[in-house]
């Protein structure tokens, strides 16, 4: 049975700051150099998010955790490949675009963010890989390969672009707008009907967004015809919203407007909003520090310091946000870990950690 989250209180920048740092010292202990992953076996996915959680402790920074940040990002630069890859065999988009997230902080690797900015565009599923805008998938980008698009692999790559310099007006974000459109619930823009085993599955209307067209992480509701309906849920609308940013789509546009009225009704720090009410009671807990982290990125770029919830409430969510990750930061030894939902990673203190600071960064921004 999960626990519920503990009382907090709206946090400084003083507060971000020490809160931040303590995590950096967590996250350079953990590792072996400037290298995490299992032990023996770095990784260069879990090296790129740590270094830029590293980023965010404020300049000047401590001469250790600078030399741990341009050790990191030399190391993960020896894994780019002819191509313009950066990976070591798996997940290759995931680790591309941490990558080009961490090495676009250094102007001296600009060439080797712009080979990889290219692979990924390489990636996306459009003409070139024999999709045309009718297919399901066209716009979208998965973990590699052949591997399925969905939305979390997608607005990762496109802050990675969007890291690199890329132009919002470039071809690869209007590409994308196809994919978000088949991802939010609302049927205007989205205009996937699937059918899975005898059951009709197509958009809703509460401008939220699932996992990815036509499925959805949180479940499907059931309408009186049978017919089913991809929950929304809030990770992902977060990302759904700063992927419409990134695309360049006005704060008036008709797909951003409902997907923010979504994000304001569900306005939430206790849980990862949208999954069904008496299901399972850990899934509201799981991946809640990339909820977070996607919550604090889509607010940022959208440019609102304030949300204002369903109940007509205002929230400073800078200072709330950033007063639920002090909350659960670990007195000890200055780490995060979802105790509740160790899914997708986030039982492993240093991806939790990272995430946490990561999020305090784009709230204090």
């Amino acid at each position: 049975k999960p626990s519920p989250l503990p009382r907090y209180s709206p946090a400084t920048r003083v507060d971000i700051d020490e809160a931040v740092l303590r995590g950096a010292r967590f996250l350079l202990a953990a590792g072996e150099g400037a290298r995490w992953g299992a032990p023996g076996q770095p990784d260069a996915g879990l090296t790129a998010m740590v270094t830029s959680a590293l980023l965010e402790v404020p300049e000047p920074r401590p001469a250790d955790i600078q030399a741990a940040i341009d050790d990191a990002l030399a190391w993960i630069l020896t894994h780019q490949k002819a191509d313009g890859s950066i990976h070591q065999g798996r997940l290759a988009n995931y680790v591309t675009s941490a990558s080009i997230m961490a090495l676009a902080a250094e102007p001296k690797y600009a060439d080797a963010v712009l080979r990889a900015r290219n692979w990924l565009i390489g990636l996306q599923a459009d003409e070139g890989e024999g999709y045309s805008e009718g297919d399901l998938y066209y716009g979208g980008i998965g973990y590699g390969g052949d591997e399925r698009p969905d939305l979390s692999n997608l607005q990762m790559s496109l802050e990675a672009l969007a890291a690199s310099g890329l132009s919002r007006d470039d071809a690869a974000f209007q590409r994308a707008l196809k994919f978000l459109e088949r991802c939010q619930n609302r049927s205007e823009t989205n205009d996937v009907e699937l059918t899975r085993k005898g059951i009709v599955i197509k958009s809703g209307n509460d401008g939220g967004a699932g996992y990815a067209p036509g499925d959805s992480k949180a479940g499907f509701v059931q309408l009186a015809d049978g017919t089913e309906v991809p929950r929304s849920y809030g990770s992902m609308t977060y990302a759904l919203l700063k992927s419409f940013v990134f695309a360049g789509l006005s704060q008036d546009d008709p797909r951003v407007e409902a997907c923010w009225k979504w994000l304001c009704e569900n306005y939430t720090l206790d849980v990862n909003p949208g999954f069904a009410p008496g299901g399972d009671p850990v899934a509201p807990y799981q991946g809640l520090y990339y909820y977070f982290h996607t919550m604090a990125k889509a607010l940022d770029v959208y440019g609102v310091d304030e949300v204002v919830d369903g109940e007509k409430v205002a929230h400073d969510w800078r200072a709330e946000l950033a007063g639920r990750l002090l909350s659960l930061q670990d007195r000890g030894n200055g780490s995060w870990t979802n105790r509740n939902a160790p899914r997708w990673w986030e039982g492993n203190p240093v991806l939790a950690t990272s995430y946490a600071l990561l999020s305090l960064g784009a709230a204090r921004k």
